[in-house]
């Protein structure tokens, strides 16, 4: 995290499996390696809706006026909520593959794997205490190793979620 709240990660994770099979003597791997660039930032005190924080207070006067203050809330009351926005933006690529290997004929085979590029955004805004707003999208298309197994395809979600939280 930089001094103005931006957030960088990078990540790097790699996985390999080996199944022996005794009836059909071979050996199975299937090998995965991921890389993940993200990035998130704060924007603090964000007023979406324009809400204001700020309420009127009257007061009377000795000689019967009646003036009108604008006083905050006091920093300890139950009131004080952050109103940040989270932005996160992560950007993703992931290249599995699994191989059957003979172990009688000595011979090697690619059996299925795929190539997969992931985009993902969320925002995230608290309303209230309890209640959370989040808007997201993700985008992640998937191009497979063998033609012959599966076709390339592309999948988008994006919506708007409410999170009502009955434990802060």
């Amino acid at each position: 995290t930089f001094n103005n709240n931006l957030t960088a990660k990078l990540e790097y994770r790699t996985t390999r499996v080996l199944t022996l099979s005794m009836t059909s003597i071979e050996i199975a791997e299937a090998l995965s390696r991921d890389w993940v660039v993200g990035f998130a930032y704060r924007i603090n005190n964000f007023r979406l809706f324009n809400w204001n924080s700020h309420r009127q207070v009257k007061t009377r006067k000795t000689s019967g006026e009646e003036t009108q203050q604008t006083a905050a809330r006091p920093a300890g009351s139950k009131g004080n909520i952050n109103h940040d926005l989270n932005l996160r933006l992560d950007f993703s690529l992931r290249r599995q593959a699994s191989i059957v290997r003979d172990i009688a004929t000595m011979m090697s085979s690619a059996s299925s794997g795929n190539s997969a590029l992931k985009l993902s955004f969320a925002a995230d805004y608290t309303l209230s205490r309890l209640l959370t707003l989040t808007f997201y999208y993700d985008r992640q298309t998937n191009r497979p190793l063998l033609s012959s197994n599966s076709y390339p395809t592309t999948t988008r979600d994006f919506g708007l979620s409410i999170r009502f939280s009955l434990t802060r």
